[in-house]
């Protein structure tokens, strides 16, 4: 594979691979210990965010062969990253860690793609960002907070020719490919759809925490949008920030409806 061919990342590979990661690799049992040499089939990427849902596309990808995780990235150094970084190193993975996005960008220049578990409010900024140093993109729903911010998304994907891929995870799951594919398409037992009803429940959960020798400094926190610790861990309950449940759960549904 040369350098022009692997720069250009087939599209149908990389969706391949950012489609497993969002189903959450149910299928594999082990995880994979990499071979420190690398060989011109790896995929090199960054992982843009390492929180909750950051650290489970990190063990998605770690059953995954030839993926090499060169770069994580997180404001949260004391705790997010260096668990992230410590993790990726116990399995073979040289990489760099970094709390500026933009520097990691500035300074990765042999990756892959990108993979984007930020809140939700960063994610045009950040996907944008990295379509425009030249990285393909796996970025977690929702699109963005704002129409805007998903339209600046898809004005880039046309604008660089980079591929982006928004983990709506229920296309990846078998159970729901099956009826789409074959209940609904092949057989049509349902006949022409009008109407969907459904719902998805959650209790309710206390705000989460942190521990407090390892708080960010409000500064940095300021820095990135955020007016306290209390708000970097519950976001999503922030207007400006997030959507609530129904982003948070809802969108999956929704997803699913106009599938």
């Amino acid at each position: 594979m040369n350098e022009n061919t692997k720069n250009d990342l087939n599209r149908r590979d990389f969706l391949k691979v950012s489609a497993v990661a969002g189903a959450g690799v149910i299928f594999s049992p082990y995880i994979k210990t990499f071979s420190k040499e690398s060989t011109s089939n790896d995929l090199n990427v960054a992982i843009l965010g390492t929180g909750a849902q950051g650290q489970v596309l990190i063990n998605a990808c770690l059953k995954i062969p030839d993926i090499k995780f060169k770069a994580v990235c997180d404001i949260w150094e004391t705790y997010n990253l260096q668990r992230a970084y410590r993790l990726l190193q116990k399995y073979g993975h040289k990489l760099n860690a970094y709390t500026d996005y933009q520097e990691m960008l500035s300074k990765e220049k042999n990756l892959d793609a990108v993979i984007i578990a930020t809140p939700d409010f960063c994610h045009a900024d950040h996907a944008v960002a990295c379509m425009e140093a030249g990285f393909h993109v796996y970025c977690e729903k929702e699109m963005s907070n704002t129409l805007e911010g998903a339209r600046r998304i898809v004005e880039a994907t046309r604008r660089t020719g980079k591929k982006v891929q928004i983990g709506h995870q229920r296309r990846s799951n078998p159970n729901y490919l099956h009826c789409y594919n074959h209940l609904i398409n092949e057989s049509e037992i349902l006949g022409r759809i009008t109407t969907v009803n459904g719902q998805w429940n959650r209790s309710v959960q206390p705000d989460n925490g942190w521990p407090k020798p390892n708080a960010i400094p409000v500064s940095i926190l300021n820095r990135y949008g955020y007016e306290s610790m209390q708000q970097h861990r519950n976001w999503r309950w922030y207007k400006k920030l997030g959507g609530g449940p129904i982003v948070d759960l809802g969108s999956h549904q929704i997803d699913i409806y106009n599938w």
